[in-house]
């Protein structure tokens, strides 16, 4: 379709400031670092300006990547080539084991950007806010709050969904929408290598750091899906990565721009990015100070304007309507927020975070973890599911098995690898001397130990630790190419790649092989590919409402966690103007008044979408929405379709 193609112009855009970036240093890893960088900029600048004007539509966005792809042509041809601040190391032979190992990264890539592009988004946070306040938005022409069931479509920071919001302007649908994904899982192993060769890495030490980060199977998993974990952790490690050059180089504007500006995409993707980024803050702020003492103030100004310019947008709309820019309402940081902060229960959150990717497909060797972890809490005198670290309440610890799920797969084989890594590096006289990666090492564990400090431990955690495994990736790579016999390490590299395949190609959500794959399922399908059970009351729901000839639908979810993204697929028909979708209910007293500003307060719905617990007194009942009555027309478990009543 035609429309595909116009959602390709944004990456022609990337692919531009790569060339620039790439006759600029003559380092092609750097260049593309710098490229998505500046491209990061101008989708979070370009939104938030063209959201002021409600201008986010595809007329406005066309000539905005248009402009920029004209712009960005014009300077390539007009840009000369200088000399890199640092040669490349002509005499250093590049192995064809290595270029083997780089070929298995690259299919590896290649495999899950087709999965990215062929399946849609379906995972279960994607149905209900990833891709709904998507579809919110772009029916808005803003990303200004508006009145939702469920606000963490609202409070949560936006730098993804701004990126998909972009590409599915231009397509018209959501068929790039995983692509922010998979070009975040691209960049962070690219990004990774660079930082492994920053610490003193050699080749090999770069190689197979990408190899450790590509082959991670929580990172295969996430790559081809629209959630954000892969998108803050490359902004994260872009962040690494230009604070360490600016360490080595000296202080540069260009650099000061990148750091401030990738710290800022990472704030602006993921709130956890604060608890990511500041112990590197702090080691960056501090070997600063050292190394350049007053020269130092000004590039911390500007690091932090460039930081706030790009959150400001977002920490405006939060202030505004919840009265604080940063955080979840009330009701919802119980889901998060440690509720107690002491040595036992702190030393808890640590054993049970460790504790959960060590799980193997062995009960027994399971059990046993599980035996350990239990007699140290008892130790510790702290019940292993202490309700004030774990959610939800109830739940029971228990040591995850490797899973195709994105969103409890865990990562066991790499995390016995960062031990042995480590051991390593403290064996090497070399390594255990240098200063930098001592450094580094120590604020991983310093992020890994805040973010036990901070968060409750819940059934996905494992994705929060996808950041701290892929920032070991350079650890790992630094240590293995230490290693005097080259073919342990090649073969270890190779085992990595072909364990990953399970994860590539049975992915739960999104599978490559077997029944109900995503090229013999329709996309339609694969929407409903986690809960199949709700599909037929969708379809049945939809087709009614349309039988109606209904444009103006409303929403009222009381049940938590409803999946409203298919709704916005489903309603529209081919040739004809999109339904209006909006929420006409909320229980949150704060978002609630968004119900009565404009133009949410004059729509009236002709037909109301309806889902709530079995148990809720509304259901089979009348309700009454500005002043007009409607009675349930339809129902079928979890939707119920309610009409206008006719007297």
């Amino acid at each position: 379709m035609i429309t595909d193609i116009f959602g390709l112009i944004p990456l022609v855009a990337l692919g531009l400031l790569f060339l620039i970036f790439e006759k600029r240093d003559n380092c092609w890893r750097s260049a593309i670092l710098s490229a998505a960088i500046v491209w990061g900029v101008i989708v979070a600048l370009s939104t938030e300006i063209l959201s002021l004007f409600r201008l986010l539509t595809f007329e406005w966005v066309l000539a905005l990547w248009l402009l920029a792809n004209i712009l960005g042509l014009m300077v390539y041809l007009k840009f000369k080539s200088v000399k890199p601040i640092f040669e490349n190391n002509q005499d250093e032979k590049f192995p064809s084991v290595l270029a083997g190992l780089l070929g298995g990264v690259l299919f590896i890539f290649a495999a899950v950007g087709l999965i990215a592009v062929v399946a849609p988004p379906n995972n279960w946070d994607s149905m209900t806010y990833h891709m709904s306040r998507v579809a919110h938005w772009m029916q808005n022409r803003s990303v200004e709050h508006y009145p939702t069931s469920y606000v963490p479509q609202l409070y949560h920071p936006p730098g993804a969904e701004f990126a998909i919001m972009h590409f599915q302007i231009l397509s018209g649908g959501d068929r790039y929408a995983n692509l922010v994904q998979w070009l975040s899982m691209v960049g962070s192993a690219i990004a990774v290598s660079l930082i492994a060769k920053q610490l003193g890495a050699n080749l090999r030490g770069q190689v197979f750091a990408a190899v450790f980060a590509a082959t991670l199977p929580m990172g295969i998993l996430q790559g081809s899906s629209t959630q954000n974990d892969y998108a803050v952790c490359f902004w994260v490690v872009c962040f690494v990565c230009c604070g360490l050059a600016g360490l080595w180089a000296g202080i540069t504007g260009f650099n000061t721009f990148k750091i401030g500006a990738s710290l800022g995409l990472a704030l602006l993707t993921k709130t956890t990015a604060y608890i990511f980024c500041l112990p590197f803050i702090v080691w960056f702020i501090v070997g600063g100070i050292k190394g350049f003492r007053g020269k130092m103030l000004l590039p911390i100004l500007i690091i932090g304007a460039v930081t706030f310019v790009l959150n400001v947008g977002h920490f405006w709309r939060n202030y505004d309507l919840f009265g604080y820019a940063i955080g979840a309402p009330q009701d919802f940081t119980k889901e998060y927020k440690i509720e107690v902060f002491t040595l036992p229960t702190f030393l808890s959150n640590v054993i049970r975070n460790l504790g959960m990717q060590a799980g193997t497909r062995i009960s027994r060797i399971n059990g046993a973890i599980v035996g350990v972890i239990n007699i140290l809490h008892r130790i510790l005198g702290v019940a292993t599911n202490d309700p004030r670290i774990t959610w939800p309440p109830g739940q029971v610890f228990a040591i995850a098995t490797p899973s195709f799920n994105e969103n409890t797969a865990t990562n066991p084989i790499h995390f016995w690898l960062i031990f042995a890594a480590g051991a390593l590096i403290f064996k090497t006289p070399t390594l255990r001397k240098t200063k930098i990666v001592i450094t580094y090492l120590s604020a991983l564990i310093t992020t890994f130990l805040l973010l036990c400090f901070l968060l409750k431990l819940q059934p996905w955690h494992g994705r929060h630790h996808l950041s701290i495994f892929v920032l070991f990736s350079p650890i790992f790579g630094l240590a293995v190419s230490q290693l005097s016999n080259h073919k342990i390490a090649n073969y270890l590299a190779a085992i990595l790649i072909f364990m990953s395949l399970p994860w590539i190609f049975h992915n739960q959500f999104r599978p490559f092989l077997g029944d109900g794959n995503i090229f013999n399922s329709s996309r339609h399908e694969l929407y409903f590919a986690s809960r199949p059970k709700i599909e037929v009351a969708y379809n049945t729901a939809v087709d009614f409402v349309k039988s109606q000839n209904c444009t103006n639908i409303g929403l009222s979810f009381w049940a938590k966690n409803v999946w409203e993204y298919p709704l916005w697929v489903m309603f529209p028909k081919p040739g004809k103007p999109a339904p209006r979708i909006e929420h006409i209910s909320t229980i949150n007293p704060v978002v609630k008044q968004k119900l009565n500003s404009e133009p949410y307060k004059s729509f009236i719905p002709c037909a109301i979408i309806y889902s709530a617990t079995k148990n809720d007194g509304r259901q089979g009942k009348e309700m009454v929405v500005k002043n007009q009555t409607y009675v349930q027309k339809w129902s079928m478990e979890p939707l119920s379709v309610f009409g206008k009543k006719i007297f």
